[in-house]
């Protein structure tokens, strides 16, 4: 039936429709005459302009529109600037607006990802307003060139210093600009800068040669740094700060010496590092196996390095969180899976429910848990058999009818059911579900929730 649908059919449908989600749904594929008529729909009524200016999900042809339509609006304005999809070109239309009528918007501009950089770079070399270069200090999308201007026009105010601390933080900051940033700022802003990843290798080594004069929090942000060398982790592994330690203790670079160091520090929060490490030898296992902290035990149990011995031992623990982190551990045996099925506590049978190893069988009988929890990792486990799933879409819990749409195995037949579903949301994922067929979901197209409506034209104009 589709593949006699064209573009044109679609849209006449949508205009059929007459809601401004439809028509906003397939505006982008409308012929000139076509979009008079849904630009009719859309903005005939103010009220429906600033609804679509203002929804997070309006395409960005619709936005750019509206911002040529909406010309003199500051209603419709704020929220465009507010707006995740309004496009390049339409914020930069608005800035020369806003430039010369309303400044306060600016910020807004400041601040969206999809803001030109040369609008970005006017504000940074023109504009006194200290919360648009704030803005624009924190924008990632902000090139070299704008945050260097930016620096260049700091001077020693406390806000100055947030947007400096900011810029430090900004993904697109060059190691050239970290290095001048470094060089003027404060312990707060070195440790900023240390801890990006275009941090120069120069100021890296600088800090590992005067660690003892360095500040905690320095030290605190070293500690995490794999670029250390040995004799630098060694000093900081004995520091009198646990976090510093705990830092020493997730660090790749760490050295055996170290690790063995460290197995038997004082700090849980140091012990719980190294129990998650993805390179634990079974000897530092077997030594965190008997701690008295249940999250060191916990981590442990999560980490898939551990041995099946490590496993069977956590899988009797007195605490239902470890029990349920052996479940959840991807090398749990069938064998433990069984038993954890049997568990008193429905999180750690849950957690079974979940699992990819769990078995036809095993699944089988967790389907008769009457826990919700334990019924949702049904639902979702590809491994369940699909009469299981078919008896499960009839359940009144819609965290469970929701468990089975999100299944990545569950089939047509299961899911057409769902189709009707009486909640908005599940209709919604059912549009962009690839064991339905176009001729399925069509009816979705008629839903009574603008939502759907939407999700539906738009899932077939992009087909188109």
């Amino acid at each position: 039936m589709l593949a006699l649908k064209t573009a044109k059919y679609l849209v006449d449908k949508a205009v059929e429709a007459g809601d401004i989600y439809s028509a906003a749904a397939v505006y982008l594929i409308a012929n000139i005459e076509q979009r008079v008529v849904l630009e009719g729909i859309m903005f005939g009524k103010r009220r429906d302009a600033l609804a679509l200016a203002r929804w997070e999900h309006t395409p960005a042809d619709v936005l750019n529109t509206l911002c040529l339509r909406g010309a003199g609006d500051a209603a419709v304005a704020v929220r465009l600037d507010r707006n995740q999809n309004t496009p390049e070109a339409a914020l930069a239309r608005l800035y020369d607006v806003e430039l010369n009528g309303n400044a306060s918007f600016a910020v807004l501009i400041a601040q969206h990802q999809h803001t030109p950089n040369k609008v970005l770079e006017a504000i940074a070399k023109f504009s006194d307003d200290i919360q648009s270069l704030k803005a624009v200090s924190k924008n990632p999308t902000a090139n070299v060139r704008v945050l260097s201007l930016l620096i260049s026009r700091m001077r020693n105010s406390k806000m100055e210093e947030v947007i400096v601390g900011n810029v430090a933080a900004n993904p697109s900051t060059s190691d050239d600009l970290l290095a001048t940033i470094y060089e003027k700022g404060d312990t707060r802003i070195r440790v900023v800068v240390l801890a990006h990843e275009n941090c120069p290798l120069f100021l890296i080594e600088s800090a590992m040669n005067n660690l003892a004069s360095e500040t905690t929090e320095i030290q605190r942000q070293l500690a995490k740094n794999q670029r250390l060398n040995i004799d630098a982790l060694s000093y900081l592994s004995v520091s009198q700060d646990k976090v510093v330690r705990s830092g020493v203790a997730t660090n790749m670079a760490s050295s055996d010496v170290i690790i063995k160091q460290l197995l038997s520090d004082e700090s849980h929060l140091v012990r719980r590092a190294l129990a998650a490490r993805a390179d634990l030898s079974a000897a530092s296992a077997k030594r965190l196996m008997l701690d008295k902290d249940h999250w060191v035990r916990q981590w442990l149990a999560r980490n898939p390095k551990v041995s099946r011995k490590v496993l069977d031992k956590f899988s009797t623990d007195p605490h239902a969180d470890v029990r349920r982190a052996v479940a959840r551990n991807e090398h749990c045996s069938r064998r433990l899976l069984s038993v954890l099925a049997k568990d008193e506590n429905a999180w750690v049978r849950s957690a079974v429910a979940y699992q990819k190893n769990a078995t036809r069988c095993l699944l089988e009988a967790l389907a008769n848990d009457t826990d919700v929890d334990v019924l949702c990792g049904v639902a979702n486990n590809s491994r369940t058999p699909q009469w299981i799933l078919q008896k499960l879409i009839t359940s009144p819990e819609a965290d469970i009818r929701r468990a089975v749409i999100l299944n990545r195995k569950a089939q047509r037949k299961t899911l057409l059911p769902l189709l009707e579903d009486s909640y908005y949301l599940h209709r919604l994922l059912l549009v962009s579900s690839t064991a339905l067929k176009d001729n399925d979901k069509w009816a979705l197209c008629d839903d009574p929730d603008f939502q759907v409506r939407f999700a539906a034209f738009q899932y077939f104009a992009k087909s188109l």
